[in-house]
């Protein structure tokens, strides 16, 4: 072989090499990106924006969600706003005076879009607020999210042109300084942006956002923020859709068996990481932290969401009943932290069947915040069954007190609220040394027990409607508690 033809093999082999290396590292280099699911980002093009067709935006507030973009080309979405302070019942007879809120709402829209939109935003602020404003959005690619182009004194107005780059869904804010109390005060939102193809359809779409209010107590009446709680990160209320039952009872939204269900959940903090779960379901996805590009994760029982974050659920329920939405950082419960959802459709007893009924306690909001008695299970209403079984005395004849008192565990009594509540009926009785206190559980679907706090004496589980009777023969004071309810407390004298 010659040395010209020798060396004309060598270059041919190397052009062959480099070709091929090339292509080598563009499918790494396009593989990397897929992993991180910004070639949807990377691969935008943008149409000029004087070439976009304008219509008026879809938003709505909580728990509804606007109508499904789908595929479509680029357009300028127009949206209005006006910041409004206000006034807000949070809590059944309490008045939050510092509820300042995008159209006077906490929580504030939810604006849907495409990638690629150009969202034209004008922000006006009431001429009758007393203070600036202005809107951080989480979507937005430039300084401040737009804060200062859209800072807002009382009477003006301020307009944002912004482009969505990115699918996901995104929170948007007040960051007038002080930020926290602005966000703490109910001035936040979200943002949907869909990919280019749209979301794949579901059954039910609803908007839910997580919150935390700062007072000084809970008490009916007029409240305003409390900064020292809240730099300790102790809330007075911590509810969905900013004010507590307000996805509850003739609120809660409706959904069908078999049909998936969707959930767009905010958490807007300002302080808190919610720990999102749906009780009596498991999340067939779960699109993290707002993240609509990622494969989702799937089959999960509770996500997390931080502040200033949000999360895509969604399941699809086999059973139809009530199903409750709350944070798992489970003592929120006892702050308002709690929804509902009603299903309706045909009982399935290859997937669920109660075999217990006098067991059962009803899945409600009323047994979890004691916003009200206990109601009876009826089969439009899915029963909830604990799965913890305690020794109970079966239902007895009543004892009639002839030479005694009767003292009651009253209806609700063992749920525990804020505020007053009806435990013991009565919680104090007299009575004269030899005489005897039956002691009647006359609550609806709630065991109980009573033991005297010096171990004078204990009951085993009292079922509805069973009794146990206690003689006491030496003077003095007696005081008694429930023991799974140790709120539930009362007095014996003996004289």
């Amino acid at each position: 072989m010659s040395g010209k033809v020798y060396r004309w093999l060598i270059a041919a082999a190397s052009v062959v090499l480099a070709v091929a290396l090339g292509i080598f590292l563009g499918r790494s280099s396009s593989g990397h990106k897929g992993e991180r699911g910004r070639e949807g980002v990377e691969q935008l093009v943008l149409s000029p924006k004087a070439h976009l067709p304008s219509e008026d935006a879809r938003w709505t507030f909580a728990p509804d969600v606007p109508l499904p973009i789908g595929h479509r080309e680029q357009r300028r979405e127009i949206v209005h706003w006006t910041i409004r302070e206000a006034q807000s019942e949070i809590a059944p007879g309490v008045i939050y005076d510092d509820a300042w809120g995008f159209e006077g709402r906490v929580p504030g829209p939810l604006l849907r879009v495409r990638v690629g939109d150009l969202v034209e935003v004008h922000l006006r602020n009431a001429l009758n607020s007393l203070r600036t404003h202005n809107i951080d959005f989480h979507f937005v690619m430039g300084p401040g999210g737009g804060a200062s182009a859209l800072s807002v004194a009382p009477g003006e107005e301020a307009v944002l042109e912004a482009r969505a780059t990115a699918p996901g869904f995104y929170m948007f804010h007040c960051a007038t300084p002080d930020i926290p109390m602005h966000i703490a005060n109910g001035m936040y939102g979200f943002v949907l942006v869909e990919p280019e193809e749209g979301l794949p359809a579901v059954g039910k779409e609803l908007y839910v956002v997580q919150s935390e209010i700062y007072t000084t107590d809970d008490k009916p009446g007029h409240k305003s923020f409390d900064m020292v709680r809240a730099d300790k990160a102790d809330p007075q209320y911590v509810v969905f859709n900013g004010s507590v039952g307000a996805l509850l009872k003739d609120q809660a939204p409706i959904a069908m068996q078999n049909e998936t269900v969707r959930i767009y959940v905010g958490n807007a903090g300002p302080n808190l990481i919610s720990s999102f779960h749906v009780i009596g379901q498991i999340f067939d996805k779960v699109y993290r932290e707002g993240d609509l590009l990622s494969p989702p994760a799937r089959s999960l029982q509770t996500t997390l969401i931080p502040a200033g974050g949000s999360a895509v659920v969604e399941f699809t329920p086999p059973v139809p009943g009530t199903f409750l939405l709350v944070d798992h950082a489970i003592f929120r419960l006892h702050h308002g932290a709690a929804g509902s959802i009603n299903v309706q459709g045909q009982e399935n007893a290859e997937v669920f069947e109660p075999k217990t009924p006098r067991n059962m306690v009803p899945m409600s909001e009323d047994a979890h915040l004691g916003h009200g008695s206990h109601e009876m299970v009826t089969p439009a209403r899915a029963p909830f069954e604990s799965g913890v079984h305690f020794a109970m005395s079966a239902p007895a004849p009543e004892l009639k007190a002839t030479n005694g008192v009767t003292i009651k565990m009253l209806p609700g009594s063992g749920i525990w609220k804020k505020g007053p509540m009806q435990t013991f009926g009565p919680k104090t009785v007299t009575i004269k040394a030899g005489q005897s206190v039956i002691f009647k559980n006359a609550d609806i679907g709630m065991a109980h027990s009573v033991f005297g706090e010096k171990g004078e004496f204990a009951s085993p589980m009292l079922a509805p409607g069973a009794t146990y009777e206690k003689r006491f023969d030496q003077k003095g004071v007696v005081h008694f508690q429930c023991a799974p309810h140790p709120w539930m407390k009362g007095t014996i004298i003996v004289k």
